[in-house]
């Protein structure tokens, strides 16, 4: 029998929303997994989030947003996916900004990226190894 364990959040696409989802996250995966993965996967949502924030600074006029992360965890591995209506893409990249998709490709083991053109929702799956 496969135990999952799982965390969800839908938070606005802002820059003061960065400490309390990493937070979240952390107090969730204190109780779900290990020290070197929960670094991994705090970071890896809080980078999802972050890269949220900078494809909506770039659009002319900004707007609002939001973001859901959820995270799914069992023995074998661990998935993060982020969904938002941002459209990412490399063209979208904020000069001087961290790489996101750099730093998320470094810390898991898979990772992938789709648009959807018609609506703009990206979806990005992470998936790491237990």
């Amino acid at each position: 029998m496969v135990e999952w364990a799982v965390f969800t959040a839908t938070v606005p696409v802002r820059v003061e929303q960065l400490a309390m989802i990493r937070a979240r996250v952390r107090g969730w995966a204190d109780c779900k997994i290990g020290h070197h993965a929960r670094h991994d996967v705090v970071w890896a949502a809080s980078e999802a989030l972050s890269s949220a924030v900078d494809h909506l600074r770039a659009r002319r006029g900004g707007g609002s947003a939001e973001a859901t992360v959820t995270l799914h965890v069992d023995s074998e591995v661990l998935v993060l996916t982020a969904r938002d209506h941002l459209a990412w893409t490399d063209d979208g990249r904020v000069p001087g900004s961290v790489d996101g998709l750099r730093v998320m490709r470094e810390i898991t083991d898979r990772m992938s990226l789709t648009t959807d053109p018609d609506t703009d929702v990206s979806t990005l799956v992470a998936v790491s190894a237990r």
